[in-house]
């Protein structure tokens, strides 16, 4: 009996419970075969950034040489769009004489519809489909008591601890005893731009073991350092979370070893950590549930009458890094030079460009996903909406950032500014923050605040509360 495991942005062998289903129901010489469709056409719809790209290729790469020592022969392929995807599967199940095929779910609206007519099509050949929420800890079945599904975070965080502390994590399981198998043919040409994500690791295990390391090192710091940009308090894993590369029913394990309470019992760095984790499928239990957030809309419907300003010029000072606030500067000069940025930075800019530039949340939005080697659909929008004040469990309309309050805060020597904006490099940390007059005075060529913040925010929150 041949089987296939459908790949999509859960890229791995370990803690994959489609893998892990295959696996088990599998004799050691019955073939297994994997499957991973691409679509440029896709890619570029969702804005997928040149240097996300390139991460995906080179670590599908990796991934289709260890599968074929684990016995799975893992074809690559790339499609027109999702819609002809029944028809590729359709044609694979028939070369290779699929009896039965297992994947995990994805949630956003044209992979929905992709599945359902995969699924109509496998069902009426007589082939049997098994499907799994491997993408998350807890799959997005939790409901108030009211029977609704959570719009606010926290009291789905106590529901998603819950949940793990009465169906705890999965057992794991490692490499099969079966032979390898010849691995199949790599695309030789895919014409998507591509942009060198060569400072990231590929594969699994390098993966596995960067995540050891912080849990190791840093967790237990994570509370205090997460939100200072210029020491390195965070993991950097986001863009393995997003291909797949790693689980979170690994994370969770390795951090059920700091206590036999699990999820009880952290220490307050890694209790805050794992809230990451809850965050991330928090945005997926909502895209699930509410498919105009696949749509561009907001989740709040009133907001879409805010009149959100046109200026093409600030819109490119803020992409280019030349607002005149260092902090949103440096920001987004490491978010061109790196393809990643600092989260509590991402925070702060996307925030100065919604409230101080009242700047449409969709642009920001877009601009990040074509841009960020991690850009998460689910996350990107909500983290912009949070930051617009348009979506579910938003920061409140009427706390709007100060550029240069939040610069103090969370980078008082100015480390991170000098490291990203060369024209600071010599700047006293006296100025560091409010640089204008000092730049002027030394003629260097950095741009003056395009924006009156406080004027700004009196503006923003007064359309705001008109709503």
């Amino acid at each position: 009996m041949a089987r296939l495991i459908w790949f999509r942005n859960d890229l791995r062998l370990r803690d994959n419970p489609a893998v892990a289903s295959v696996l088990s129901a599998s004799d050691k010489n019955d073939p297994i075969y994997g499957l991973y469709l691409y679509s440029e056409e896709q890619w570029q719809r969702h804005q997928w950034a040149p240097i996300k790209v390139d991460l995906l290729l080179r670590h599908l790469q990796s991934l289709q040489e260890e599968a074929a020592q684990w016995g799975i022969a893992l074809h690559i392929k790339g499609v027109r769009n999702w819609q002809t995807v029944p028809r590729v599967v359709r044609d694979f199940c028939s070369q290779y004489d699929i009896t039965d095929v297992a994947f995990n779910t994805e949630y956003p609206v044209d992979e929905q519809k992709r599945d359902r007519g995969t699924r109509s099509w496998l069902a009426e050949q007589g082939i049997g489909v098994q499907t799994f929420h491997g993408m998350l800890l807890v799959p997005p079945v939790l409901r108030t008591q009211a029977g609704d599904y959570y719009k606010k975070f926290t009291p789905y965080f106590r529901s998603w601890l819950e949940h793990l502390r009465v169906t705890g994590l999965p057992s794991p399981y490692g490499r099969p005893d079966r032979a390898a198998v010849n691995c199949p043919d790599f695309p030789d040409r895919v014409d998507y731009p591509r942009r060198d994500s060569s400072a990231w690791l590929v594969g699994e295990q390098a993966a596995y073991q960067q995540l050891e390391e912080f849990i190791n090192q840093q967790v237990s710091d994570y509370n205090a350092d997460r939100d200072v940009p210029a020491i390195n308090g965070t993991s950097k894993l986001s863009p393995y979370w997003e291909l797949g590369v790693l689980g979170p029913q690994t994370a969770a394990r390795m951090l059920q070893r700091e206590t036999p309470e699990f999820p009880d019992g952290l220490n307050e760095g890694a209790r805050t950590w794992l809230s990451e984790l809850a965050w991330r499928e928090f945005y997926q239990h909502l895209m699930a549930a509410v498919p105009r957030l696949s749509q561009g809309k907001a989740f709040q419907p009133h907001t879409e009458a805010f009149a959100w300003r046109d200026s093409e010029a600030d819109f490119q000072a803020w992409c280019e890094g030349r607002t005149g606030f260092p902090i949103v500067d440096a920001g987004m000069r490491q978010l061109q030079k790196e393809g990643w940025m600092h989260n509590r930075v991402r925070m702060i800019v996307a925030n100065f460009l919604v409230k101080d530039l009242q700047l449409d949340w969709r642009k920001g939005e877009q601009f990040f996903m074509e841009n960020l080697i991690d850009g998460s659909f689910p996350a990107n929008n909500g983290g912009w909406q949070w930051s617009a004040s348009t979506g579910t469990d938003a920061v409140p309309y009427f706390r709007v950032f100060n550029p240069t309050s939040q610069s103090k805060k969370v980078d008082p020597d100015g480390s991170y500014i000098r490291t990203y904006i060369e024209e600071l490099s010599d700047c006293p940390t006296s100025k560091i923050h409010e640089p204008a007059e000092w730049a002027k005075a030394k003629g260097v060529d950095y741009a003056e605040p395009i924006v009156n913040h406080k004027q700004a925010r009196e503006d923003f929150l007064r359309k705001f509360k008109a709503l």
